[in-house]
């Protein structure tokens, strides 16, 4: 996603770096959670509204392709507007041999990062020092052929000086109680820098996906990662 780095986001962000699950924007329901035995494949559209220096609002699109097998791994592809046949690049996390790994086509090369321990990440979010966390659970309605209930979360960041004006941003999150992902996501925030952002499946078949999309390909380079994905 095209995720702008501010106090309203930051736990998004920093959920994906560290491979929790992000109770606020994904109802515990992130890409590196463990859910095995619900293998699926979904098209994901993003729409990021940003406001340019002259106050002009300019609508970017991004299109995801992410998959889920049964032992819980997951993939995610992005695809650049610029070249829409191949992504720039793809994320795939192994929850059993705890790994986070980046895979760039274009430079066939593959960033590794292992988390010592046994068994599944355990999820945890990262804590914001909101002033107010509302949360109100939404009517639930199909959304796409899928049936999905709703989060919506608003939080209350303090200006970081004391005297500006607090950013508030809303979260709206609809999710497959079924297949446990996010069908609709919406974020919006009072913060001049922030994109408007949103996400949603458009599309998404139950078949089990091809077990080689989840491995480094053999004529990859390998590169162990201290920090994690990016």
């Amino acid at each position: 996603m095209s995720i702008l780095i501010n106090p309203a986001r930051l736990s998004l962000v920093a959920s994906c770096i560290l491979a929790s699950c992000s109770t606020h924007a994904f109802c515990q329901v992130s890409h590196w959670d463990y859910v095995p035995n619900l293998p699926h494949t979904a098209q994901v559209v993003q729409r990021d509204l940003q406001t340019e220096v002259n106050g002009t609002r300019v609508q970017h699109e991004t299109r995801l392709v992410e998959a889920r097998d049964s032992k819980g791994r997951t993939r995610i592809e992005s695809f650049d507007s610029r070249n829409a046949s191949c992504p720039g690049i793809v994320n795939l996390y192994d929850p059993l041999r705890r790994q986070f790994i980046q895979l760039f086509p274009g430079k066939k090369m593959a960033r590794v990062m292992t988390i010592p321990g046994t068994g599944p990440i355990p999820a945890h979010g990262l804590s914001l020092h909101a002033v107010k966390t509302k949360v109100a659970h939404l009517p639930g309605q199909t959304i796409h052929g899928l049936y999905a209930e709703a989060t919506r979360t608003t939080q209350i960041i303090s200006a970081d000086d004391g005297h500006g004006a607090d950013v508030v941003d809303v979260e709206e999150t609809w999710v497959s109680p079924d297949l446990k992902v996010v069908v609709l996501w919406k974020d919006t925030s009072t913060d001049p820098e922030s994109d408007e952002t949103t996400a949603e499946v458009v599309g998404l078949e139950r078949n089990e996906p091809d077990a080689a999309l989840f491995e480094i390909p053999a004529d990859y380079t390998i590169v162990d990662a201290t920090r994690g994905p990016q």
